[in-house]
């Protein structure tokens, strides 16, 4: 498995650098985890289909343009379930449980892409959706023992990544006061944050880990549509969203 302080090393790199570089996440997720390709997707649902935003992927031209040649976005079962759902979508799962899908894996495979892999939904502003895709070169038994024991990993590193994404996209300067609702942890974590605490300290208080205090925190940040934890703190209080200690 991979080494666990390389793993927080990454989740500190994208979370306190800021990083709006799809290519710069793809190579360090590449780096830290056995992943062979990925796929950020950033859309907004129109009634004659996707308007893309934003798309970034490993793939290569040669994948791209089969993928669109042959039409197979229409059959792509990965695609609507995870722009439909808040569930992640495993690869081979899809492949079962949609036999017309069959020509998209077997295009992937004439041109030796990996048919293991999953897809995460992500957190988007109201009328925009949005995936991160995973592809690991691993057989399926050892992929579905590396993504039970990584899952938690890949979908918060997916999330400080599209949070910076979106933070610095012009579509984020649209979010409406009334998406600035925190729940009761994001407000937990805030109002700690606001007293000066670390993430360890924080997670020490509320009894839950450094990870899950990182995610509240993203999520606090993104509804806020901030960069910052300070700037997070201050856009609280402006707004009363946590007391004042």
């Amino acid at each position: 498995m991979t080494n666990e302080q390389a793993v927080l090393d990454l989740l500190d790199l994208v979370e306190y650098g800021g990083c709006a570089d799809p290519q710069h996440f793809f190579a360090l997720m590449r780096r830290t985890f056995n992943i062979a390709h990925l796929l950020y997707l950033e859309a907004e649902p129109l009634p004659e289909g996707l308007r893309v935003c934003h798309l970034h992927h490993t793939f290569g031209a040669y994948a791209a343009e089969i993928y669109v040649s042959r039409d197979l976005h229409r059959i792509d079962p990965i695609l609507k379930l995870s722009l439909g759902g808040v569930r992640p979508v495993d690869w081979a799962t899809a492949r079962r449980r949609f036999p017309e899908c069959e020509p998209l894996f077997k295009a992937a495979e004439e041109i030796g892409l990996s048919t293991e892999g999953v897809a995460l939904p992500l957190p988007s502003p109201a009328g925009h959706v949005a995936l991160l895709a995973i592809g690991a070169n691993m057989s399926p038994a050892e992929w579905s023992a590396y993504r039970r024991h990584h899952l938690r990993d890949f979908q918060l590193a997916a999330n400080l990544f599209h949070a910076s994404m979106l933070e610095h996209s012009a579509t984020a300067a649209a979010i409406d006061e009334r998406d600035m609702r925190l729940t009761s942890r994001e407000t937990e974590v805030l109002t700690w944050s606001a007293a000066g605490k670390s993430y360890w300290e924080i997670a020490t208080i509320l009894g839950i880990s450094e990870r899950t205090v990182r995610f509240f925190m993203t999520n606090a940040r993104r509804k806020l549509n901030v960069v910052s934890n300070t700037q997070a703190v201050a856009q609280a209080v402006r707004h009363a969203l946590i007391p004042t200690i």
